[in-house]
């Protein structure tokens, strides 16, 4: 805000006029290039497509229905890969995450030159890469198979748990670590004694947290061979077997809902 005087009489602005010239012209910018962008996605667009798009849904729809429910027998196999998929990919990037956290972390790391920013480029990595893509590198390595979707979801999961973790490292309370030190303990003792209890209720929620995630995205590392119900999903759009389609769907709508449960 800003109050101009002329004479006596005080005239109230909100902004002064350079401030809102630098406005209006970053406005002007903005919806500029909404235009353009508009214009280049307008000319890639078939809008027959698109306006043809609720017909073909509604098409697709009622060929889901009703759900051929006998198929469920087939999946209960699939949906138990599916879980381990989540659990051991989970399991295994917590075992990675944990050492990782503690190196990236500034107030345990032993080396905030040099150890610290390779911790951190680890963690970017990670998540820098989808699990999809993951999966598609390590089917081709390793072959299709839930053994390549347990480790892409490990590989995608260590960035995620390990920058949350090692945020909690950083938020601890250091008296505790210097009544602890004062005491003569050694360093793994202050670690053990002195940190490590007060990042158990993060560590907890941040590995339940990733686990719910990773029930999700188990479901979909399944369409590029990497094992699970995903596997099921593709081959069934693959037949244009739609209404076993929808009880693949409802199958992984209620895992994901016990998930969240959980």
């Amino acid at each position: 805000m800003a109050v101009a005087q002329k004479g006596e009489t005080k005239i109230w602005r909100r902004r002064k006029r350079g401030k809102q010239l630098v406005i209006w012209g970053a406005w002007l910018f903005g919806t500029a290039i909404f235009v353009y962008c508009f214009q280049l996605i307008s000319d890639k667009t078939i809008w027959a497509f698109v306006t043809d798009a609720p017909q073909q849904a509604g098409d697709l729809g009622s060929r889901m229905l009703p759900p051929e429910w006998e198929y469920m027998n087939d999946l209960w196999r699939p949906l138990w890969d599916t879980i381990n998929i989540a659990t051991l990919g989970t399991l295994m990037a917590l075992v990675l995450a944990v050492p990782i956290a503690f190196l990236a972390a500034s107030n345990t790391t032993p080396s905030v030159v040099f150890v610290r920013p390779v911790a951190l480029l680890i963690i970017v990595a990670s998540q820098s890469i989808n699990s999809l893509i993951w999966a598609l590198l390590l089917v081709a390595i390793v072959g299709p198979g839930f053994f390549a979707g347990i480790i892409a979801i490990g590989l995608r999961s260590i960035g995620f748990c390990a920058k949350l973790l090692y945020e909690a490292i950083e938020e601890i309370d250091p008296t505790q670590v210097e009544a602890i030190t004062a005491t003569g303990a050694s360093g793994p003792q202050t670690l053990t004694y002195g940190i490590v209890p007060q990042i158990i209720p993060a560590f907890a929620g941040i590995s339940v947290f990733r686990w719910d995630i990773n029930i999700r995205e188990s479901t979909v590392v399944g369409l590029v061979g990497a094992g699970g119900i995903g596997l099921e999903l593709n081959a069934q759009i693959m037949e244009l077997g739609w209404a076993k389609v929808s009880v693949i769907l409802a199958s992984i709508l209620a895992t994901v809902v016990v998930s969240e449960w959980v």
